[in-house]
């Protein structure tokens, strides 16, 4: 035992000695180079929040850079009274490994996996060795085989790094490997056309709010929310209005055709960014559009309201105080809004947590007290008709510890499958709560966009869903250009508000079956998912845990030559919806079976998504088919192919940051698609079926496989 202490003894000085030949007297530049990176990290990432300008930046790196100067000296004062040695590599060493660990930890955005560290540490030690190699070359001339090959070594590896962390990234090649699973019609309808462009009205442009010339007055805010002064965050936003959140300003911009009258209006309102930037304007794109199409829209300024937590009630009222104003103004003679606006037909529209505050304010709309504090009362009532979330986030505010549970409201969901701000398809929670009661017609519709993220959709947000320092790891190069993205965004938004503002049905399909358009729309993976108020549920699997029975009143259920099935609650964005879930070897089929039913006026509808990521990851590309089998009462049946009528796209397997290409890593994105498959289209098996007398569907899947489905039913045909 001694001799093997004594012989690691000398390895260990022998290790020393050598390290101390070749890069002794590198702790000086070791220290300045852990102290650049830091104040780096710190400085961009403290002025990406609160100072983004060029000065911002090279101010708040130069004081991060003075802090950690003095933090250094400090330090190393202590732990010489202490220890007899300052160790000012060790602290520069922690200094750069945490900084590392941070930035990559954020701009991953995956938590502490093993690939964050790992990749933290590779920049660590490149680092670390790049400036003791090249300090021990030319200031101490040290050249050695260790020193020169290190450098080396360092210096290629150093190039890779800054090459790999200021490229926009890597194609995302599995949209085209997709889209060829579903060629582009050659024709398309001509009904979309019409909306492929500006329309034939002037748009026109004004300004309200302080320092124009509609004053606007201001809002009493300070019962929804607060500035929490006991914070960085809270204190900056506090200092950087010079108001209080009892006396908000009320400010937006207004797109209008020129020479309209009583026009149906949108409200839109952005999400949470930093203050510095004007978001309210990031929608002139669409504003422009929809006002060509003879379309008002409001676009609301909520900077009062970002940078801050627990905010959502404030967005609300704040967002239902700007249309009590607009509709006044429409009121007034001389204003140029005067008779504009048709207060029978208003929209209301956000993107982000705008997005999921709309929710809200139709919930505030009908209410006569604030469910937080019954003695504010509410009085707003506005014939508000359809909802528009653009990228929501979901229950971040839920009224009296309740999820928004809207009735008899037409609703569009639009998300981009490589958001990076709003990660899941959030929104679906949502779209799940919101019910129809069979009176009046109603459409909620959901739309996830393969290649698009979350800044493109306002024109100053753009292709970087994070700042600082923690962008660098993002990949855009995948992203869809943002005048397509917005291009989605219009044609969508448009079509919505013609449908369920105007009851113009001409493009109604695009809502519903996004294929029949594909030749006008913008190249990508769409996936729809949508239901009208016609709806008929026979299973939707919120009833109970027993798998046999189902929504309809004596419908059941069953399963044959499947591997698993159950019923479970599917978190494909953080919804809390309950849904089946399938796994087939070779062929599976799960079975309905229904009191005598008449589906000459109806079509089977149900949603489906692939869950079988093991056959991406192994390059097996496929849509999900099968056939759908209707059976009457006498065993007669009758067939339909599930491609012929939608595409179900495998599972998207996204990449929106540079390490998931590093380590072939991709996150597994799902959604549901909506299938419809009219009565008439299913091709009997025997002359003698009859659509009149149906009692029984199955659903019959070839090869192996895993789905969900959910919202099994019949929807009337229009």
């Amino acid at each position: 035992m001694n001799n093997l202490l004594t012989r690691c003894g000398a390895l260990s000085l022998r290790c020393r000695d050598w390290i101390v030949s070749h890069f002794g007297g590198t702790e000086p530049a070791l220290c300045q180079m852990s102290l650049l990176i830091g104040a780096l990290v710190i400085g961009t990432g403290f002025a990406a929040t609160y100072w983004p300008q060029g000065v911002g930046y090279a101010v708040t790196c130069a004081a991060a850079l003075a802090l950690l100067e003095l933090a250094l000296w400090l330090a190393r004062k202590l732990l010489t009274l202490l220890l007899g040695r300052g160790l000012g590599w060790l602290l520069a060493l922690g200094l750069l490994c945490g900084c590392t660990v941070h930035t990559v930890w954020r701009g991953a955005g995956e938590g502490w996996t093993y690939r964050v560290w790992l990749f933290a540490a590779s920049v660590t030690l490149t680092l670390w060795l790049l400036t003791a190699a090249w300090w021990s070359l030319l200031r101490w001339r040290r050249v050695t085989g260790a020193t020169v090959v290190t450098a080396l070594v360092s210096t290629t590896a150093g190039v890779l790094l800054g090459v790999f962390l200021f490229i926009n990234g890597f194609s995302d090649n599995y949209i085209p490997r997709y889209l060829a699973l579903h060629p582009r019609p050659d024709a398309s309808r001509t009904a979309l056309e019409p909306s492929l462009g500006l329309g034939p009205y002037e748009p026109k442009m004004l300004d309200y709010g302080p320092d124009t010339a509609l004053e606007a007055g201001t809002v009493n805010l300070s019962w929804y929310m607060s500035r929490d002064t006991d914070d960085i965050t809270g204190s900056y936003v506090d200092a950087y209005w010079d108001y209080d959140l009892n006396a908000v300003p009320l400010a937006g911009r207004v797109w209008y055709p020129a020479d309209g009258r009583d026009c149906p209006v949108l409200f839109i309102a952005h999400g949470n960014h930093e203050i510095t930037t004007e978001s309210y304007l990031g929608y002139d794109y669409l504003g422009r559009y929809l006002a060509s199409h003879g379309y008002v829209m409001v676009s609301v300024d909520q900077n009062a309201c970002n940078m801050l937590t627990g905010e959502n009630a404030g967005r609300a009222v704040l967002l239902l105080e700007h249309i009590g104003l607009l509709l006044a103004y429409g009121k007034e003679r001389g204003n140029p809004l005067y008779r504009m606006l048709d207060e029978s037909r208003i929209a209301i529209a956000g993107h982000s947590r705008g997005g999921e505050m709309v929710a809200t304010a139709y919930l505030f709309n009908s209410y006569d007290r604030y469910p937080e504090n019954g003695t504010i009362a509410f009085d707003y009532n506005y014939q508000i008709k359809s909802i528009i979330a653009i990228a929501p986030t979901v229950n971040q505010y839920k009224p009296a510890d309740h999820s928004v549970e809207l009735e008899d409201v037409n609703y569009l969901l639009l998300h981009g499958a490589a958001d990076r701000d709003v990660r899941n398809f959030m929104g679906m929670a949502q779209y799940e709560n919101i019910s129809f009661t069979g009176q009046g017609d109603y459409l909620k519709t959901a739309l996830y966009i393969a290649g698009a993220n979350h800044g493109q959709f306002n024109s100053l947000w753009g292709a970087f869903d994070q700042s600082g320092p923690f962008a660098a790891l993002l990949n855009v190069e995948g992203l869809m250009p943002e005048e397509e993205q917005q291009r989605i965004a219009c044609l969508f938004v448009k079509v919505f508000l013609d449908v369920t503002l105007l009851d113009d049905q001409s493009c109604r399909g695009l809502l519903t079956d996004w294929p029949a358009y594909t030749a006008q729309l913008p190249e990508t993976v769409y996936v729809q998912c949508w239901e009208s108020s016609s709806f008929v549920p026979i299973a939707d699997f919120e009833e109970d845990s027993n798998l046999e029975t189902a929504t309809m009143e004596g419908a059941t259920l069953s399963a044959e030559g499947v591997g698993l099935w159950t019923e479970e609650l599917m978190g494909f964005g953080g919804e809390d919806t309950h849904a089946l879930r399938l796994r087939w070897g070779h062929e599976g089929t799960y079975h309905a079976a229904l009191p005598e039913t008449d589906l000459t006026e109806w079509a089977v509808s149900f949603d489906l998504a692939d869950l079988d990521s093991g056959a991406v990851e192994s390059g097996r590309y496929a849509l999900v088919d099968g056939t759908v089998i209707l059976a009457d009462a006498d065993g007669n049946e009758a067939a339909a192919r599930i491609s012929d009528y939608s595409a179900v796209f495998p599972i998207l397997p996204v990449r929106t940051d540079k390490l998931d290409f590093l380590f072939h890593t991709p996150a597994y994105k799902r959604a549901f698609a909506t299938v419809s498959i009219p009565g008439e289209a299913f091709v009997p098996q025997a002359t003698e079926f009859d659509l009149r007398r149906v009692t029984g569907i199955s659903f019959q899947f070839h090869g192996s496989g895993q789905a969900a489905m959910d919202n099994i039913g019949l929807e009337a045909k229009r």
